[in-house]
């Protein structure tokens, strides 16, 4: 039996042995004439495509450096020029103010000059000046092309009007009022704080169509004595900016982004919203800006983690700066630029391109130029090749006999000629290969015959590889279902049949029913003459559906046997659930499969009391309370009894299933007053409990449960009730 464990480790023993043979200096003639042609032909080329990757890669560091800082040049001229505009619309307001052409009192005088600057929507949309009191104009040209009004007096406080404007600047139509307080905005505070032109912190514009980011140039504006008038102020989106990174084309895969030194994300050119909205509604509704290290762009987040790291403080960049680093493997060039004006915008431009955009065109020379190496060396090696093809044949046609062997393939017949040596070899391995293959046919032959008394199945649970790896006292301990079954009284069928019938008898009935053990992944631990004894080690949905599939499979068979002129069986299964150990017994010479625990032997006496109760398939409670879907089932409750032997009682079901259709309807007709039967019966009203049980037989006969119920109850009605009754009934028989 041990030899079959032998039979893989052999072939690769006999395979390594020719291996060798074959890969000696003095068979390997094709190797010694072919290196010498390609060993000078492939460093040649791996020199030249080196050098021309090397001097490739250099010119395309240095054209990266100049692509990527005149882009960032780009970025930030445009965004200064942008932003520059806005501030000098303010810088002529201020003008107009102080001239005194302009007065801050007369917000329709302001109104006026608003819509002036505001209507054709060239210059600025959304044109405001705020005061301490609270008091708030502005003129807004919105993205449908019409112009609105907002305004809030001492009149209207704290409320703040919104009206549509006509073509002429005049108020057409009120639109809404919504709470405003001036000096709480973002803008207002930046201008008192700074006390001169200055530029707003990023923050969200919610008064437009869609959320989105933006900035303000500030301007306050004083009196002769220093006093405070009021805020000027510009509403500036940064979506023209974001467009314009978008609009920009830097490589097939170059991004740009601007972030601040906070490391907040200002624009980019891949996310268009580089922030969260969050909750409320209007101006209540609050924004998470997104720091361009948690961005959801792998490419901004990897460049802003990989600046923080190298610089650790984005305020110590002040000029540009050109980097190259790695994502994921592949090499990135990356600028940064500062943004500066002066007046309080300091941002960082960020440009990213990915070295693969820029060394498309080098690699496709290089792989021009290995390719042209190879046909080069191809070609000197091809007289090599053809020259030590028809020695190396012979030897390759051996070598794949014998991988053929090691792999289990032993059909194997070599034929060479040409040379004495390989000639002779070829012969001895023939034999061997011929020899082999009996052998192994052999022990193939005994290996599927061991295979009947130990199934993959059982090798399987035990964790064993073959039967040669099952010792004596293998096991495995853990929490199972098990099931007992056997047929109804075999012992009277077996009185009417000679021995070879009933050897017969019992192995057909066995070859039916068992197949459903191992179709629910149960495997039979032994066979008990016309009984079994089954585990289920994955749970006990696999032991219920397997004992209904096993009782259709029976009644199927008793069709057989009606046809056959043979009396119907009858079988009764008992399945509980608890810690057993299942595993080999016997002694060195002889083992077999067991199972030991209480609860095997209690699963024994649970299948016993299928005859008392005249029922096909009986589960314990533990299996009852551990199936996953058990509405699937119609289930009766039995009983609490004591089995023999023990001394606790064990509540008991009745799986329906498994029964036949009429059987079953007739006990789901009575089951309600079966259970008010077995009710009155635990809690002593006895009178009523027969009542109930011979109602139940007036419409089913042959409930044997019943029948048993009722033998109870007459004999405790003539008996008494016993002393701390409490429905629990003791078997004395197995």
């Amino acid at each position: 039996m041990r030899s079959i464990n032998y039979k893989l480790l052999f072939l690769n023993r006999i395979y390594a042995t020719i291996k060798k043979a074959s890969c000696s200096k003095k068979f390997r003639l094709r190797t010694v004439l072919i290196v010498p042609f390609i060993i000078p032909i492939i460093a040649s080329t791996g020199l030249v495509g080196w050098f021309s990757f090397r001097n490739g890669q250099q010119a395309i560091d240095d054209l990266a450096i100049q692509l990527n800082g005149e882009i960032t040049a780009r970025i930030k001229q445009h965004v200064l020029d942008y932003l520059n505009k806005s501030y000098n619309v303010l810088k002529l307001t201020d003008a107009g103010i102080q001239s005194g052409n302009l007065k801050l009192d007369d917000f329709e005088g302001l109104q006026r000059y608003f819509w002036q600057v505001v209507r054709q929507g060239d210059l600025e949309s959304y044109l405001y000046f705020g005061n301490e009191k609270g008091e708030f104009v502005g003129v807004e040209h919105r993205e449908d092309g019409t112009i609105q009004l907002r305004i809030r007096t001492k009149a209207t406080e704290p409320m703040r009007e919104t009206y549509l404007l006509d073509d002429r600047g005049d108020r057409q139509k009120w639109l809404k009022s919504t709470k405003y307080d001036t000096t709480s905005r973002p803008w207002y505070k930046a201008a008192v704080q700074a006390r001169i032109p200055t530029w707003s912190p990023v923050y969200p514009f919610f008064s437009r169509e869609n959320t989105s980011l933006g900035i303000s140039p500030v301007r306050p504006v004083y009196d002769s004595n220093g006093k405070l008038l009021g805020v000027l102020s510009i509403n500036i989106t940064l979506m023209r900016i974001t467009n314009f990174l978008k609009q920009l084309y830097i490589s097939p895969h170059g991004q740009s982004f601007i972030m601040e030194p906070s490391g907040h994300l200002v624009v980019s050119s891949t996310i268009p919203e580089p922030f969260k909205v969050k909750g409320g509604e209007g101006d209540n509704r609050k924004i998470e800006r997104m720091p361009a290290a948690d961005s959801q762009n792998a490419t901004v987040t990897a460049t802003a983690r990989y600046l923080r790291q190298h610089f650790d403080l984005f305020e110590v960049i002040k000029s540009s700066q050109h980097l190259k680093f790695q994502i994921n493997g592949v090499w990135h060039y990356v600028q940064v630029m500062p943004i500066q004006d002066g007046r309080g915008i300091n941002w960082l431009a960020v440009v990213v391109v990915p070295e693969n955009d820029f060394m498309a065109q080098i690699n496709a020379n290089t792989r021009t130029t290995i390719l042209l190496c190879v046909l080069t060396s191809a070609a000197a090696t091809a007289i090599g090749v053809l020259a030590s093809r028809w020695i190396s044949h012979q030897i390759f046609k051996l070598n794949t006999a014998s991988q053929e062997i090691a792999s289990g393939n032993l059909d194997q017949h070599v034929e060479v000629n040409g040379i004495i040596e390989i000639e002779r070899l070829a012969n001895s391995f023939n034999r061997m290969a011929f020899q082999l293959q009996e052998s192994f046919e052999r022990l193939e032959t005994q290996k599927n015959s061991f295979a009947r008394f130990f199934p993959p199945e059982y090798l399987k649970f035990l964790n064993k590889h073959g039967v040669t790896d099952i010792e004596l006292g293998d096991h495995v301990s853990k929490e199972m279902a098990v099931m007992f079954s056997d047929i109804r009284s075999f012992t009277t069928l077996s009185e009417k049949m000679t021995p070879k019938e009933n050897f017969d008898f019992v192995n057909a009935y066995l070859r039916q029913v068992s197949p459903e053990i191992r179709a629910h992944d149960g495997f039979v631990v032994k066979f008990l003459g016309d009984g079994m004894m089954a585990v289920f080690p994955n749970g006990v949905d696999d032991a219920v559906a397997a004992g209904v599939d096993k009782f259709k499979r029976v009644q199927k068979y008793n069709r057989k046997l009606e046809s056959q002129g043979y009396l119907p069986i009858d079988v009764g299964m008992g399945i509980h659930f608890g810690h057993m150990m299942v595993g080999m017994v016997g002694e060195h010479n002889r083992i077999q499969g067991d199972a030991f625990s209480d609860n095997v032997n209690l699963t024994a006496r649970l299948e016993g009391l299928t005859k008392f109760y005249g029922v096909s398939l009986l589960i314990s409670e533990e299996v009852l309370e551990r199936l996953s879907n058990p509405e699937q089932y119609k289930i009766r409750f039995l009983d609490r009894a004591i089995v023999k032997g023990r001394t606790e009682p064990i509540a008991v079901y009745e799986v329906l299933d498994a029964e036949t259709e009429a059987i079953r309807e007739l006990k789901l007709d009575t089951l309600q007053t079966f259970e008010r039967g077995i009710q009155h019966y635990c809690r002593g009203n006895f009178t009523d409990a027969k009542a109930c049980f011979e109602q139940v037989l007036a419409v089913n006969p042959l409930d044997k449960t019943t029948k048993l119920y009722l033998e109870r109850v007459q004999e405790l009605l003539l008996e008494g009730t016993p002393a701390n009754w409490n429905g629990v009934w003791a078997f004395t028989q197995k």
